[in-house]
């Protein structure tokens, strides 16, 4: 029995070794295309991408000249007098731009153009940091899926060799069943993970914008923690690189258009008209050139009202962005001290805390094999083991998530414009 040990342990060895060369390495190049393919599919995306085109043309739609008004007259009166003063009558009127509404509404247009912008890019960065954290979960779940199929092969190993010690006629099979009971569970167990990781795997074909049954290759988050970018540094960060805050800027600066919108709506509006007489019978009469000016005097209640709302609304927009640059920078925090706590645990976990209990796992498996202790005692040193195991591929996935998160709160990538 002593010799069946090494070999199945060797067995298994080899056999992590070769899923871990089979396995893609879910490193930042990996999830730099996943996140590029989420970007270019998504439908958020590209909906982003049509608002900001759509933006781009209301920026060519702002004009400076309203359109000329021509008019056509013909007068109803003896011969006499439609001879004298002509009986026909063309007019053209042009109103004149007032001075900086037109600077100020191409302002205002080419704000909310730099807003669909950052919209647009806000939503290639939030369907890109989906895209990574599914692939992060779906490489969890394969490496859930490989430590399971070890804790089955240890198992099986375990039930081979208490078969084996329930063949001598002073034993009794109880450790048998037990195993085979514990073996038949872990199997189910294994199946739904498997189960759980195609429902991933489709989760993150829809994200990709692929066929639902694309296959994925077996994922593996690597054996390595990641390093924590310092807090001040993100937060100091945040009003250039937030997506958020950048649209509420924007949107500060259209409020700021609007204002000046306002006030210069209240300024007389002019206009040049020209009419021309002509009598049908022979040739010119007479031509007139008149300015014409609107009086705003009779609605200066209203003008005051629209000016002081305009600049209401840009005091409250500037707030907002105060109030939004606080909220990013406690999620900053949170996501900081997430990345932190799991990068810690997950150190612990793969050091001391694995090493105590693998060198327990190995002495109580010696003493079951020489029948020193339970198979309870066995099954518990093996359940502790695998549990830490576990638990520090599932810190080393929680940190990635959390710098994910942090990615997306303050984006290193900038997004191309549409």
């Amino acid at each position: 029995m002593k010799s069946i040990t090494p070999i199945l342990a060797g067995l298994f060895v080899a056999g992590g070794l070769l899923v871990a060369q089979a396995a893609q390495l879910l490193d930042e190049s990996f999830l730099k295309s996943l996140r590029s393919e989420a970007a270019s599919h998504h439908p958020a995306a590209s909906a982003g991408s049509h608002r900001s085109l759509a933006a781009d043309r209301d920026v060519l739609g702002v004009r400076l000249w309203d359109d000329p008004t021509v008019g056509l007259s013909l007068m109803a009166a003896d011969a006499e007098k439609r001879r004298a003063d002509g009986d026909i009558r063309v007019s053209l009127e042009q109103m004149l731009p007032k001075p900086g509404l037109f600077a100020a509404a191409r302002s205002k247009a080419e704000a909310l153009q730099r807003a669909e912008l950052e919209n647009f890019r806000s939503s290639a960065i939030e369907v890109g940091a989906m895209a990574a954290r599914d692939a992060i979960e779906l490489a969890l779940a394969d490496e859930s899926i490989g430590l399971l199929s070890s804790q089955l092969q240890w198992l099986a190993s375990m039930t081979q060799n208490a078969r084996q010690r329930a063949a001598n006629p002073d034993a009794n099979g109880i450790e048998v069943l037990r195993l085979e009971s514990e073996l038949a569970g872990e199997t189910e167990i294994l199946a739904a993970a498997r189960r759980s990781r195609e429902s991933l795997a489709g989760s993150l074909n829809l994200r990709l914008g692929r066929p639902l049954d694309s296959p994925w290759p077996t994922l593996c988050l690597g054996s390595g923690s990641y390093a924590v970018p310092l807090a001040n540094a993100e937060i100091a960060r945040i009003p250039h690189a937030n997506p958020k805050v950048r649209t509420m800027k924007e949107m500060a600066s259209v409020a700021s258009a609007e204002t000046r919108i306002a006030d210069r709506e209240r300024a007389p509006q002019l206009a040049v008209a020209v009419d021309v007489d002509t009598y049908s019978g022979s040739d010119f009469r007479s031509a007139s050139l008149g300015l014409k000016a609107s009086l705003p005097f009779f609605n200066r209640t209203s003008y005051s009202a629209r000016i002081a709302a305009s600049q209401q609304r840009e005091h409250a927009a500037l707030r907002e962005i105060e109030s939004a640059q606080l909220e990013v920078a406690s999620a900053v925090l949170a996501a900081v001290a997430e990345s932190e706590n799991a990068a810690a645990q997950a150190s612990a976990y793969s050091g001391e805390v694995y090493q105590r209990a693998q060198s327990m796992k190995q002495a109580v498996e010696g003493s079951w094999i020489s029948s020193k202790s339970s198979v309870s005692d066995l099954l518990d040193a093996q359940r502790q083991l695998f549990s830490i195991r576990l638990e520090q591929r599932r810190f080393v996935a929680k940190q990635r998530i959390a710098l994910e998160e942090l990615n997306r709160l303050v984006p290193k990538i900038s997004q191309n414009k549409p």
